[in-house]
């Protein structure tokens, strides 16, 4: 069967959540052809154990970042593909997933990248709030203004993916890799489809924490990163480069 979709995972010391995203995109409903590959940034807790378990490809990406590891998947993905996916190693999918992936795109020429709504793992008042006003937020951007897509889930064609320069390594990649992908065609958000993300930042992050996250997507590349890391210290929020894979 010829390959036809590539999905890459990057991993930093991802094996408490590794294996269950794995086994979610093993476990596809699909006839279309597939690959897995994970793009590991240097793990030491067992990660590249659970890779080798389900992956067809295990990479060893030398430059940290999770926009390096994205790129440097894409860069080993089959020559036949023509939808790269890009899943974050504590996201899972559903079993249609990459049917329902290969049946948008078919269905929309135009269409060169998307996203999908997603909902937390975990369900108490306040993580229901942030996953509520976050899946309303790219909604939002995807009718009055532009799709952005979240990083730990993201489908692109193949060539389009390379015309635009792919992933950089750089503060919210997936916010500047949206605007780039963004000129080349149609880019969407899809709430109809969902992904099922780790709650473990917004745990950490708390909502304020979390809402300063989401607002960064907007202001992203008009803001010096300086201005950023005094912002993070003053309403005490983590560094935002704990959260993205940036590691200086």
């Amino acid at each position: 069967m010829e390959l036809e979709i590539s999905v890459i995972v990057p991993v930093l010391n991802e094996a408490t959540n590794l294996e269950a995203t794995l086994r979610s995109i093993e476990d596809q409903n699909t006839n279309t052809g597939y690959e897995l590959i994970i793009s590991d940034g240097g793990s030491t807790d067992g990660s590249l154990d659970i890779g080798r378990e389900f992956a067809d490809q295990v990479l060893n990406c030398e430059d940290r970042g999770i926009g390096a590891g994205r790129h440097y998947g894409a860069l080993h993905a089959s020559k036949s593909s023509k939808c790269l996916i890009f899943i974050d190693a504590d996201t899972v999918v559903p079993g249609y997933y990459l049917s329902c992936v290969y049946e948008t795109f078919k269905a929309n020429p135009g269409l060169v990248a998307f996203s999908t709504g997603f909902e937390f793992t975990e369900h108490s008042e306040q993580i229901k709030l942030a996953e509520t006003v976050a899946n309303k937020y790219f909604l939002m951007r995807d009718m009055l203004i532009s799709a952005t897509l979240p990083g730990f889930n993201t489908c692109v064609r193949r060539d389009a993916y390379f015309e635009c320069g792919g992933y950089k390594n750089v503060l919210l990649e997936d916010v500047e890799f949206s605007r780039r992908i963004g000129k080349l065609g149609n880019v969407r958000f899809f709430p109809h489809i969902k992904v099922t993300n780790s709650s473990r930042r917004l745990e950490s992050m708390g909502l304020l924490g979390t809402v300063y996250y989401y607002t960064q997507l907007d202001l992203g590349l008009q803001l010096d990163a300086t201005w950023i890391d005094k912002l993070t210290k003053k309403i005490g929020v983590a560094d935002m480069r704990e959260y993205i894979g940036i590691r200086k």
